[in-house]
């Protein structure tokens, strides 16, 4: 059973080891800045354009585990469009409904 096409998710735990993300954390951490795309306060802390501000985590976030597995979902011919890092602490307590964005990125249209 394919459980990305019937539940629209997937769970996959073995993309990241405990020191990749380890790694990950340290170097969003060393980045965090003042700038207008950086959102931090005691209930958030979100980057827009996350991996254009922080281009240290592109190695680290796409490592031969998340590349191989997008590779054999999706083929070659994808590529990143948006990028949002958003952390809510757990004793921030107000609700984050599921959302998904509606908006898709894209350079031109192709048809009339």
């Amino acid at each position: 059973m394919d459980v990305f096409n019937v539940n629209g998710f997937e769970v996959i735990d073995t993309v990241y080891s405990s020191s990749e993300i380890e790694e990950i954390i340290t170097v969003i951490n060393e980045n965090t800045s003042n700038k207008a795309t950086f959102r931090k306060s005691a209930d958030l802390f979100a980057i827009r354009q996350f991996l254009k501000e922080i281009p240290a985590c592109i190695p680290l976030l796409f490592n031969n585990n998340l590349q191989n597995l997008l590779l054999s979902r999706f083929g070659k011919e994808y590529f990143v469009v948006k990028s949002i890092y958003f952390d809510k602490p757990a004793e921030s307590n107000w609700f984050v409904a599921y959302h998904q964005d509606l908006t898709i990125s894209v350079d031109k249209k192709k048809w009339n």
